[in-house]
């Protein structure tokens, strides 16, 4: 089997593709939380700490001899106002969201080229507009999102590099929209983690000629005209 790396697959959006990506492929999942599930090869590690992550991926390197695909998913966001922001919060959303796939990125990379595989970025329609008080979340998608097209025109035409910039996914499942919530998307409902699934099985299908994009998967709420 072919293997993937997510980080970030204890939870969320990583989980709901690392349970279903395990049909097809060997997973690996780095997540500072531990793992919740059985079968998926596991490395703890705190993706804002430069050293964990390095010492990760040599740990990694002695596992495998191949990679298909590097899935950077992990990503976290501090919103408060911006007089309550610290320096420190700024740095570990940065460092986390963003250093942690240029670094992961650059060290796999050699392999990626070798499978003429894939890097699949997780970003956010946060990249493109904002609510107050998200500075570090947004500048840190924003980044991804650029981290992207330079890394496809770096790793071309070896390694197709593309970005998905979700919008509004529910993760809780024990949560359920409002009709109102539901409806406020042109789609007419609120995302879940299988349309990120399907998104990324898309892109791993892709033979070449699909690289440097971002595909927003946001009910199409970012191209929805609103007056208050």
């Amino acid at each position: 089997m072919k293997n993937i790396i997510i980080t970030g697959a204890s939870n969320g959006i990583g989980k709901a593709l690392a349970k279903k990506l395990s049909k097809k492929y060997n997973i690996i999942n780095i997540d500072k939380e531990d793992n919740s599930i059985e079968g998926i090869s596991f490395y703890k590690c705190d993706l804002a700490n430069k050293e964990e992550i390095l010492n990760t991926i040599e740990a990694i390197k002695v596992e495998i001899d191949s990679l298909y695909a590097l899935i950077n998913n992990a990503g976290f966001g501090l919103f408060k106002s911006l007089d309550k922001q610290t320096y420190d919060e700024w740095d570990e959303v940065l460092n986390t969201n963003l250093r942690a796939p240029y670094i992961l990125s650059k060290e796999f990379s050699a392999l990626l080229k070798e499978s003429r595989g894939h890097i699949i970025n997780i970003s956010s329609t946060r990249a493109i507009m904002s609510e107050a008080g998200t500075e570090s979340y947004s500048a840190s998608k924003g980044g991804i999102s650029s981290l992207t097209h330079a890394l496809s025109i770096s790793l071309a035409p070896y390694v197709k590099v593309n970005s998905i910039s979700p919008g509004w996914i529910n993760t809780d499942e024990k949560f359920v929209p409002s009709t109102q919530d539901n409806y406020q998307h042109p789609s007419g409902r609120v995302g879940t983690p299988q349309d990120i699934v399907d998104t990324v099985k898309f892109l791993l299908k892709n033979k070449g000629f699909i690289t440097g994009s971002d595909f927003v998967v946001d009910g199409g709420m970012t191209k929805k005209m609103i007056y208050i």
